[in-house]
């Protein structure tokens, strides 16, 4: 048998650094992908070819030692290994991406969808993601994250997972929602700044839990999930310096989250408003939560210099991507930001996990 698993990156539209603390996100997949071509047959062993990374693995799918850290390829057979979904198969294939690499845009993500779909489209279990989308991007978060212990959320997993425009929920269980707005036309820019991502993960966290203890010594625990914008003038002094950027930074951001979902819940919404909070949103990352930088500051100031109704830096921050919404002015700001030292890439909005038998 021979498959195609192909398994796109993301943007976060709203809700940054918000996801592993319990709160909602908008985020939307992307038509860069991460590409696992390959054959299956009777036996044991896994190969795979990473051109782009210019590397090779070579294990026994029975054999879950790790050798390096975050060993994707071997987690993600552990896991469904675990979960009752894998026997043992011989695999060759290809691995292949367009989703600039270390660089908030989730190829890893789409690189552990995209194995998982693979995986258990062999196994024979195309359902696992076709009737549940979330099913697979549950798989793919325990393999990528809970697998090694790391700070990340579910967000990238999930929106890889299931494509398009969605609206993603984390109090108690996790609810995807696909909204009906389209929104098209962006620009990606990689600013080749290189980013820590668990160190980044690990400050931001820290400070946002730090924030919202000190807060509930103050206030009923059932109503923190109804604080908002509204009530940081009056809650912010009762905590210590150090925390209040971060506990502001997690009602603004969650306010305007829930705003724009309203508004991408209707068939036509309000652009320009949604631009608006976009903008916003970036403000209070690189105010509050302190993850753009100044490269990044200019890649975004030349693409709305350039036409771009909104721009906002992407992913963990401290370096990587920044992306900006500009319909009819894609080719402007994209040179726009190559003239900033970074790389642009035109991209819309893309389809999730897709995996098929091939000729």
């Amino acid at each position: 048998m021979r498959l195609r698993s192909r398994a796109p990156g993301r943007i976060c539209l709203f809700g940054e650094h918000q996801d592993y603390m319990g709160f909602p996100v908008i985020a939307a997949a992307i038509d860069l992908t991460i590409d696992i071509h390959g054959t299956v047959v009777p036996g044991e062993r896994v190969r795979l070819q990473l051109p782009d990374l210019g590397e090779t693995e070579d294990f026994s799918c029975l054999d879950f030692t790790y050798t390096r850290p975050r060993d994707y390829f071997r987690s993600t057979v552990r896991v469904l290994q675990k979960q009752g979904l894998f026997s043992a198969m011989e695999i060759d294939a290809r691995v292949r991406g367009t989703i600039p690499i270390q660089a908030g845009t989730s190829s890893s993500s789409a690189l552990v969808v995209a194995w998982c779909g693979f995986l258990l489209f062999a196994q024979g279990r195309r359902s696992e993601w076709e009737d549940d989308p979330t099913r697979v991007g549950e798989l793919a978060y325990l393999a990528e994250v809970a697998e090694f212990h790391e700070s990340g959320g579910r967000m990238d997993q999930f929106t890889s997972a299931a494509g398009g425009i969605v609206f993603i929920e984390f109090d108690g269980k996790t609810v995807l929602q696909r909204l009906p707005a389209h929104m098209k036309a962006f620009v990606l820019g990689d600013s080749h700044q290189p980013k820590d991502t668990l160190k980044t993960l690990r400050r931001i966290r820290s400070g946002q839990e730090g924030g919202l203890r000190e807060i509930q010594r103050h206030i009923p625990a059932d109503t923190l999930h109804r604080l908002g914008a509204s009530d940081i003038d009056g809650i912010l002094p009762r905590i210590s310096p150090e925390f209040r950027p971060y506990l502001r930074a997690v009602l603004l951001n969650r306010s305007i989250t829930l705003d724009a979902h309203a508004e991408l819940s209707r068939p036509h919404p309000d652009i320009d408003r949604l631009c608006l909070w976009m903008n916003r949103h970036h403000e209070v990352l690189r105010d509050d939560l302190a993850i753009s930088t100044p490269k990044i500051e200019r890649m975004i100031e030349s693409a709305l210099t350039a036409g771009a109704k909104a721009a906002k830096i992407n992913g963990s921050g401290e370096g990587g991507c920044m992306f900006a919404f500009c319909p009819g002015r894609q080719e402007a700001v994209a040179e726009a930001v190559r003239a900033a030292g970074g790389t642009p890439y035109v991209i819309n909005v893309g389809e999730g996990l897709h995996v098929q038998e091939i000729e």
